[in-house]
């Protein structure tokens, strides 16, 4: 398993927004992994396919997307915040990860759209949209595999925090 894991850290948070559906338009509970300053990175060094691969020290938080790997305590969690986030493909042709889908029809919630697009659910523009986030903090460690990796937005610093929330299993 430790050749699936590229991203490691001594604590992280859940982060919990809504997100108007791609499919339905209904508001639904969209959930995403974020890493402190600190957590680590697996990097290659060299521009070869041989290249050593090293771990490196981050200096900012940062969001995961894509995830192909949750450990299952994380991905408890996780859908304790949002019920229907689940493994799934994009299409017949794409590797499965774990994506945010609607709770009332199901659809899917394209990572792209919740991270990396201006207003999306984790990509907020203002102070305003970034207080509409809450984040959990959870002071145990990680180790996960994410295909995607974004600095936290510049307004991160104003959303909700929150205490660890309770298990319920």
């Amino acid at each position: 398993m430790s050749d699936e894991i590229n991203y490691r850290s001594r604590t992280y948070r859940i982060a919990r927004a809504l997100q108007h559906c791609e499919r339905c338009c209904e508001l639904t509970p969209v959930v995403g992994l974020l890493l402190p300053v600190g957590h680590e990175t697996l990097a290659a060094h060299g521009e070869t396919a041989s290249a050593a691969l090293e771990w490196e020290v981050s200096e900012a938080e940062a969001l995961l997307f894509l995830v192909e790997h949750i450990p299952e305590r994380v991905r408890i969690r996780l859908r304790l915040l949002a019920p229907h986030y689940a493994l799934d493909c994009e299409d017949d042709a794409a590797d499965p990860y774990w994506m945010n889908h609607c709770a009332r029809c199901g659809g899917r919630q394209n990572d792209y759209e919740l991270y990396c697009e201006p207003e999306g659910a984790f990509a907020p523009v203002g102070v305003k949209a970034a207080g509409a986030i809450c984040l959990y903090w959870f002071p145990e460690p990680i180790e996960t595999r994410a295909l995607g990796y974004a600095h936290a937005p510049q307004h991160f610093s104003c959303a909700q925090r929150q205490q660890r929330i309770r298990e319920r299993y």
